[in-house]
């Protein structure tokens, strides 16, 4: 299943998508491409904020860019493995039987998965600025990631009967 089917199959039936991917065994190169790839997503996101900014302010704009790029993709990565783990001490306390690579996985989806709502509200933000708007979208962009987590940590703790 390619990656823009299987996102849209997560908006239908997340704790499906989640089952299936516990059910394979942990590949560290397959999550540390989802985790990557919303990084580069989000960083991609942020150039009509980028743009707008460095038009309307005279800042520059490739030393803008430069900036986001080297927190998106060097400094994020590192944040997101942090909370990774954060996730399955959760995920352990709640007797969970997956392993850390499991739920690391289940967490670096959901980030991909809401790539689509990240740019829109990179859309948002770069046209419109502050305001309401760009909460609601913040605030749906929450709401969503905070599904597919609890999702993933659902999947993740209930135990399958062979």
């Amino acid at each position: 299943m390619s990656v823009v089917s299987k996102i849209l199959y997560t908006y239908r039936s997340p704790s499906k998508v989640f089952a299936l991917m516990y059910q394979q065994p942990v590949n560290e190169a397959k999550s540390l491409g989802y985790l990557m790839g919303a990084c580069l997503l989000i960083y991609v996101s942020r150039w009509p904020y980028l743009a707008r900014q460095a038009h309307l302010e005279g800042s520059d704009l490739q030393l803008n860019l430069a900036g986001s790029l080297v927190a998106l993709l060097l400094l994020a990565p590192l944040l997101f493995y942090i909370l990774a783990l954060v996730l399955y001490g959760l995920h352990r306390i709640f007797s969970g039987n997956k392993s850390s690579g499991q739920v690391r996985m289940g967490f670096f989806w959901a980030l991909l998965a809401t790539s689509p709502i990240i740019m829109l509200i990179g859309l948002v933000q770069g046209f419109l600025e502050k305001g309401i708007p760009l909460q609601v979208t913040g605030v749906i962009w929450c709401l969503v990631l905070a599904y597919f987590i609890i999702c993933a940590l659902i999947c993740a703790t209930e135990k399958v009967s062979t």
